[in-house]
């Protein structure tokens, strides 16, 4: 008689959709048309949670305790038994005449091109008006998001706007009880589905402060929350997901970045002034 302990192994070796028919019976009828409607959109691995519920009908609740019941923290961890079903890898397939790299050239090149297309002129000139007019912005996001938050940061400290990044959820939280109506929290996730930049997002709201978002998805829960949200697009591999191409959103930066400096030039003075004082930190 095999042992808990080895029918727990055996069982995380199996696919998604054998975990799924063995749990069949246990299944309410809402998880099992998840279960379904996963079967035949293997490609939603590559969709978020919002996107999911909004083409599925499927709510959140019910996509959450689905993926539980297989054995999943929640959605993005399904994502990952999702993503290496073999139905999912045929799209990772690559013609063998391709030179090495193309794959990869086209994402970038994509990603890029279709954030330029779709970045929405008026929320990119409201963006830039409002951190223009702002006593302090406080910019925030996690994990992959963090090198946009110090690159952000960094940018606008050069133009003269009192920009603060925080990548740490308690941190970026207790910072934004600090904030007021004069001030703005601009948050960067991916997903705009993560817990600390939701949660910080609604601190500053609380606080009346005004919102920016930089999100791949304009119905994400982040977007509900900003009054602003500025949209990248970025094809998010799940298995790759924590070592992400970041070109689409420094684009969206340079351009709030070039928007702001049009429409304020006095700003370049400050690249001159900080210029200057650190020339003598270089050889």
């Amino acid at each position: 008689m095999s042992t808990p302990a080895a029918q727990s192994s055996s069982y995380a070796d199996e696919s998604w959709r054998k975990k799924f028919r063995r749990l069949h019976g246990e299944l309410t009828n809402a998880e099992q048309r998840a279960g379904e409607y996963f079967e035949k959109h293997p490609e939603s691995a590559y969709h978020s949670i919002t996107e999911v519920v909004a083409i599925s009908g499927i709510g959140y609740g019910t996509v959450i305790r689905f993926c539980q019941k297989l054995g999943c923290k929640g959605f993005q961890d399904f994502k990952l038994m999702l993503a290496t079903d073999e139905a999912v890898n045929v799209r990772a397939e690559r013609d063998p005449n391709d030179r090495q790299g193309s794959e990869v050239e086209r994402r970038l090149k994509n990603d890029l091109s279709e954030t330029l297309r779709l970045l929405d002129d008026h929320d990119l000139q409201l963006a830039a008006e409002r951190l223009l007019a702002c006593r302090v912005v406080q910019i925030v996001g996690v994990a992959s998001s963090a090198p946009l938050v110090t690159g952000l940061a960094w940018k606008l400290v050069r133009i003269g706007i009192d920009a603060r990044p925080s990548t740490e959820g308690y941190v970026m939280a207790v910072n934004a009880t600090l904030l007021d109506e004069s001030d703005v929290l601009f948050a960067i996730s991916s997903s705009g589905a993560t817990k600390d930049i939701l949660h910080a997002a609604s601190v500053a709201e609380t606080q009346q402060a005004t919102v920016i978002a930089l999100t791949n998805f304009p119905n994400s829960p982040l977007s509900q929350i900003a009054d602003i949200s500025l949209i990248t697009t970025a094809n998010r591999d799940p298995i790759k997901a924590e070592i992400p191409s970041i070109i689409a959103g420094e684009a969206v930066a340079e351009m709030l970045l070039d928007r702001m400096l049009s429409l304020a030039p006095k700003r370049l003075d400050h690249i001159l002034q900080s210029s200057k004082v650190v020339t003598d930190r270089k050889l």
